[in-house]
């Protein structure tokens, strides 16, 4: 986010994935408010999770070049993600934590066996 720029969390996630990833997202989930290292930064993220289709496709992303962003939009099946997640391509702790989601609670969820 631009400093001094007081955007709702909502209304940030919306604007960053139109501007970095290209899509204009359907309705938002949202999965966790948390922050990410309190012992030395007071930053509080707010995570969401939310769908879209090709058909949502508005531009084709990489970020804001007046703002020094060069964003490669890179888009795998989830089962892909995970096996980066294992294997160490994927080291991003919010990408791990937003993945994690999307196994355990979230749309790919599979019910237990127990």
């Amino acid at each position: 986010m631009s400093p001094g720029r007081q955007d709702a969390p909502a209304d940030a996630v919306r604007r960053e994935a139109a501007e970095e990833l290209g899509v204009a997202l359907g309705p938002l989930t949202p999965v966790l408010d948390a922050c990410m290292s309190p012992g030395s930064v007071t930053e509080r993220l707010h995570f969401y999770a939310a769908p879209y289709t090709p058909a949502d496709r508005t531009s084709a992303g990489g970020g804001v070049a007046a703002e020094g962003e060069d964003i490669e939009v890179l888009e795998v099946p989830f089962t892909e993600a995970l096996a980066m997640v294992r294997d160490g391509r994927i080291a991003d702790g919010k990408t791990v934590l937003l993945l994690h989601w999307a196994a355990l609670e979230g749309p790919f969820a599979r019910p237990w066996r127990g």
